[in-house]
């Protein structure tokens, strides 16, 4: 391993990289979660014009989605959140 590549890994700099890491993964995680809320509002949207419609079919499909979704976005927050709920 090179002293270039190694320069990170170790010393000082070791925790601030990690840090760095974790700071983008936290805030591509909170960008790509904010767009699934969007998601989640237009569909729950359209389930509700539909409901006012009587369009039983196209609420049915949009009532399979949100759940679809709802049960996406828990299972990320379970694995994406810790276990304690504290965060180290």
């Amino acid at each position: 391993m090179s002293a270039g590549t190694d320069f990170f890994l170790s010393g000082p700099f070791a925790s601030a990289s990690i840090n760095q890491q974790l700071f983008g993964d936290r805030l591509y995680f909170s960008h790509i979660f904010q767009d699934s809320l969007r998601e989640r509002q237009r569909i729950e949207d359209a389930h509700a014009q539909a409901l006012a419609d009587d369009n039983i079919d196209l609420a049915q499909r949009k009532k399979t989605e949100l759940d679809y979704l709802d049960g996406i976005v828990k299972l990320t927050l379970e694995i994406q959140l810790p276990g304690d709920g504290i965060e180290s």
